[in-house]
């Protein structure tokens, strides 16, 4: 995918990360409380980026990842979204996002969210993204369904470090015809 590419939505642009953005980009990987509620990260905090030396999770092929920063400051990272698994002949992918505390109950979530399911379905061509979200993780479920997003089952997640199994909720919204 693109590194160029600027998403603009109503309250926030989606857009490459920078230099700036190392620090926050750091601070979501490593909150304990994200961590918690989101089931972590599936790569570690390492590498660099070859274009601007930051330390940053990789980004496995077939994933589109931005921050998410305020349209009015958009050199203020406020989270990041990602696109994962994108599976071009089945047309679906996997969404993810994490915010900062600070920008959560302010509706850039729910942005950020809308503004790349948009692309996702007019300029990948996909035709349906799923979210996968811990039962208990009443705001992000909240979230997906205030973007459209519908309930379509739930499963047990594989034991986390400390050996619990978690009731995971797969959220999906398909491309309108």
């Amino acid at each position: 995918m693109e590194d160029h590419i600027i998403l603009t939505g109503k309250k926030v642009i989606l857009r490459a990360a920078e230099r700036q953005d190392q620090g926050m980009l750091l601070g979501l990987i490593r909150d304990p409380r994200i961590v918690k509620v989101t089931k972590g990260y599936q790569y570690a905090a390492s590498g660099v980026h070859p274009a601007h030396g930051l330390c940053f999770l990789p980004v496995p092929a077939g994933s589109f990842r931005r921050v998410i920063a305020d349209r009015e400051k958009p050199e203020a990272g406020l989270g990041m979204i990602l696109l994962s698994d994108i599976d071009e002949k089945s047309r679906m992918a996997q969404i993810h996002i994490k915010l900062l505390k600070s920008a959560r109950g302010s509706g850039r979530g729910r942005d950020a969210v809308n503004v790349l399911t948009a692309y996702a379905f007019r300029q990948l061509g996909l035709d349906r993204i799923c979210a996968s979200i811990l039962e208990d993780n009443l705001p992000s479920r909240k979230l997906f369904e205030a973007c459209g997003f519908e309930q379509e089952s739930t499963y047990e997640s594989r034991a986390d470090q400390e050996g619990h199994c978690r009731s995971v909720c797969c959220y999906v919204r398909r491309k309108e015809a």
